[in-house]
């Protein structure tokens, strides 16, 4: 995999420097089992003090318009946290959470938390890193959006998915998850059109191969150049 940028909107086992500390959730939590497609909570819903981690498949976070349009936000999988902010606040969500894939998660109230942190302060640390790095996307996916074209967009959120699942090829590296072009859009802010044409262009000029929801990199450090691109 090509070296991490922590800004990727695809999150996998980002807290293994606490498996301490993740193993103490596990060990303190309830199970709650999600088919795909189950919304875990929605937008505007009242907090139940809790909040969750995956054990194993994967849920995407998101936003929802009243037109039944849909902004991802991130995609995450195991050994990831999420509903952490309104559990800590006691303010509604204000994302929505969905189950991609059959989900398993475990269920950490509050309360058990709480009385955890004052015996293992090192729990507090765990939740701040989630927070940061999740921080560190929104403000980066505002600045994409704010000051870069479509191609840049997709170039850029292409070099953060490497950067996350990439897996090595010897041609380059594959985005080894399936991750659609609706996906692409969804992350970037752009219609399934605008994502189209620009990795067809890429693929006109040898940076890339799309095979079903599949995608491969031949040329990243050309990417990463039109992302750098003024």
């Amino acid at each position: 995999m090509a070296d991490n940028i922590p800004d990727s909107p695809y999150l996998t086992d980002n807290l293994t420097n606490y498996m301490t500390e993740l193993n103490l959730l596990y060990e303190n939590s309830t199970i709650r089992s999600c088919m795909p497609g189950e919304m875990i909570y929605n937008k505007g819903e009242a907090s139940r003090s809790e909040f969750y981690l995956i054990e194993s498949g994967k849920v995407k976070i998101g936003l929802l318009s009243k037109d039944g349009s849909e902004k991802i936000v991130i995609i995450q999988e195991k050994n990831t946290l999420f509903g952490y902010a309104a559990a800590f606040d006691g303010h509604p969500h204000f994302q929505t959470a969905t189950a991609l894939e059959p989900t398993r998660l475990r269920v950490i109230t509050i309360e058990k938390f709480l009385a955890l942190n004052e015996k293992h302060p090192r729990l507090s640390l765990l939740v701040i890193t989630a927070f940061s790095r999740v921080t560190r996307l929104l403000i980066l996916q505002i600045e994409d959006q704010s000051f870069m074209d479509a191609q840049r967009r997709v170039a850029h959120m292409l070099c953060k998915l490497v950067s996350e699942i990439g897996q090595k090829t010897p041609r380059g590296f594959l985005i080894a998850r399936k991750v659609t072009q609706e996906d692409i859009a969804s992350l970037t802010g752009l219609s399934r059109v605008s994502v189209s044409l620009a990795l067809n262009h890429f693929e006109t000029m040898e940076l890339l191969r799309k095979k079903r929801n599949t995608i491969e990199i031949f040329d990243l450090e050309r990417l990463r150049d039109l992302v750098e691109a003024s």
